[in-house]
């Protein structure tokens, strides 16, 4: 076979810290940080000499794939000629330019696998959404000052995120105009040699408001580095949001204010190898994010981004046609038990560390975890729950997202408004195929092929990732769904082709791609995976901790207005092993206590005052870790929190 090179991870996660250090993000599930840029950063794993947030860089590897090596090998200086390995990486913040977040609307997907009844005589909450588009052109936007409103408010419609300071306007039909240009942050880096660094500044000439922002300005959107293996190491942002809004530091909303901007980004990241013989080889391209931080890092959620993406895949792209060949999943495959059962039974009995599960509960995810396949199809699996729709009347019990008394007990995509509800996290399609072949005593007791270590990357950086509840999540969002946005797979393809990006960089930034609810004929840019995501970032970190769903005027059945509610439960959890809800501090590990303690409350005025606090002290927040002590000890504990700089901060 002719040697070809490729990046890896397909998709690097960064995640945002206020130190110049940094630690390089965990290349297994689950993991630690190991590898500091000096050993005098780590004091206490996560935090500098001073007490500052170290920053989690992704470094990406180049792999070459040939008739010796056909699972990867990492490419180093002098292995078969190579002599140097050049960087290119570019990066944008579209989040001000995009439309405004609500929930699954604009998706041009819904929660639910199949649209077969027109939405004219069908419930909308039961309908896949149509896009952004086609919503705005169903529900004409009428314009206003400063904002306009939709025709029917009952009825889906996507407004745009504005700028009042920079003279945008939130009507859908101005998405296009020249001036939102100025709302997309951009920048552009290249690396060759070792140890060069290029910062990804923000050029005060194309965004002089960014020093203006309040609390905090913005100047760049992280640095590129060449370390001695000829890596590219991404070091992203220091975490900071401002907005320029004549009204002050205000937050109203989770996911959409005026005026904010925030540095988290994302974008395309290409190497070349190069050759003493002069001769030069593309390595293709891969993908990098920027995100915030993850405060429990060896606690990994219920549904990942791999469990997510690998559903994509599976279903959509028939990656592995023994499991699915494209007309439903295999009643004859064996999943794994070890690799693809064990992992979705054992994450629940951990998120007690991380959220005030009852006593009750955590006895139940022990029981789960250990069940034979007798016990577990006969006590356990019709209280699982996947992603589709099933009304509370509709049998079988063991299926929908708006279905409560079942597990996952986590919120989903939509448990706030009356279009597009997805009021309960289900498990993917595939993961709940696993447990039902389960249940039925087919399965197997090996262990799954090894990947090679490229594809090994690939799947540790995604199961760090939030795969659901989508509202919008932490790193990215609901267009993960849709196969649109990855690469088509070559022939024959194999797990290196995977989960790669279907993007190119753009001297002149698209503000419209994607309007349609998907990319079927377009490439992604820089910015398009994390335009979706809240404005500013810290607003739906800090809101999205525990939902009530038990308001009877959300989350009805039927096409709006509906008299009859849904069945309402309140107080289900969000992203609890990656954005904390209540843990037990080292200091007092026998009380569990809340992880933003200290925080201030939110008054009645509509301003969300805790969330503001957010965009200061998210830095200064506490870390869930392993204690590996003894009983009474907890399994795992709070570390690593500044109190004093929570306690004193002021509105």
């Amino acid at each position: 076979m002719t040697a070809y090179y490729k990046i890896h991870p397909a998709i690097g996660i960064a995640r945002v810290g206020d130190s110049p250090e940094y630690y390089l993000a965990p290349e297994t599930a689950g993991g630690l940080p190991t590898i500091y840029s000096s050993a005098s950063t780590n004091i206490d794993a996560f935090r500098d000499k001073d007490s500052k947030l170290l920053k989690q860089a992704v470094r990406f590897k180049v792999f070459r794939y040939d008739e010796l090596h056909p699972h990867g090998v990492e490419v180093t200086r002098g292995q078969n000629g190579v002599v140097a390995i050049s960087w290119t990486i570019s990066v944008a913040n579209k989040k001000a330019s995009w439309f405004q977040f609500d929930q699954q609307t604009g998706s041009a997907q819904g929660p639910y696998p199949s649209d077969s009844t027109p939405v004219s005589t069908a419930p909308y909450a039961f309908v896949n959404d149509k896009g952004y588009d086609a919503n705005n052109k169903a529900n004409p936007y009428i314009p206003g000052k400063p904002t306009g409103k939709p025709t029917n408010p009952e009825a889906p419609s996507n407004p745009l995120r504005y700028n009042l300071s920079l003279n945008t306007s939130d009507d859908p039909a101005t998405i296009n105009d020249a001036n939102r240009r100025q709302l997309i942050l951009a920048a552009y880096g290249e690396v060759s040699s070792v140890e060069e660094r290029s910062d990804l500044t923000l050029s005060p000439s194309d965004y002089p408001f960014l020093s203006t922002l309040k609390p905090n300005p913005i100047s760049h959107l992280g640095a590129i580095v060449l370390d001695d293996d000829l890596g590219l190491i991404f070091l992203p942002g220091d975490g900071n949001s401002g907005t320029t809004s004549a009204d002050g530091v205000r937050i109203t909303h989770y996911a959409n204010n005026e005026g904010w901007f925030d540095d988290t980004c994302d974008g395309i990241v290409s190497a070349e190898v190069h050759f003493a013989t002069g001769g030069q080889s593309p390595a293709g391209t891969a993908w990098v994010i920027a995100a915030p931080p993850a405060y429990a890092p060896q606690v990994l959620n219920q549904v990942t981004m791999y469990d997510n993406m690998y559903d994509v895949f599976v279903r959509k792209m028939f990656v592995n046609p023994a499991l699915h060949a494209g007309n439903g999943f295999d009643p004859t495959y064996k999943p794994s038990y070890p690799d693809e059962i064990l992992p979705i039974l054992s994450r629940p009995d951990i998120y007690q560390y991380v959220c005030n599960i009852p006593g009750r509960g955590t006895q139940q995810h022990r029981v789960t975890q250990s069940a034979d396949p007798d016990t577990f199809q006969d006590q356990i699996f019709d209280y699982i729950r996947q992603r589709g729709l099933s009304d509370p009347g509709d049998k079988p019990s063991n299926v929908g997202e708006n279905q409560s008394g079942l597990m996952p007990y986590l919120a989903g995509d939509n448990p706030i408004s009356n279009i597009t509800i997805s009021k309960y996290l289900g498990l993917t399609e595939t993961q709940y195929f696993f447990l039902s072949q389960y249940s039925n005593g087919i399965y197997t007791k090996e262990p799954l092929p090894k990947l090679g270590p490229g594809p090994a990357l690939d799947k540790a950086a995604l199961s760090n990732c939030v795969g659901g509840a989508f509202s919008p999540g932490i790193e990215i969002t609901w267009i993960t769904r849709s196969p649109t946005i990855y690469q088509p797979l070559p022939s024959p393809f194999g797990p290196s082709d995977f989960f790669r990006i279907n993007g190119e960089s753009a001297l002149v930034p698209s503000l419209t791609k994607g309007s349609s609810g998907d990319y079927s004929n377009e490439t992604l840019e820089p910015g398009d995976l994390t335009k979706y995501m809240a404005q500013p970032w810290q607003a739906d970190f800090n809101e999205c901790s525990l939902q009530d769903i038990s308001n009877v005027g959300v989350n009805k059945y039927g096409e709006p207005p509906n008299q009859t509610a849904g069945e309402n439960v309140a107080n289900y959890w969000w992203w609890p092993a990656q954005r904390p809800y209540a843990v037990f501090p080292k200091d007092t590990p026998t009380q569990q206590v809340m992880w933003t303690r200290d925080f201030v409350d939110d008054g009645n005025d509509g301003i969300l005052r805790s969330d503001i606090q957010m965009v200061t002290c998210w830095k200064y927040l506490g870390f869930i870790v392993e204690s590996n002590q003894p009983a009474p000890a907890p399994r795992y504990w709070e570390v690593s929190r500044l109190d004093k700089p929570i306690k004193d901060y002021k509105p």
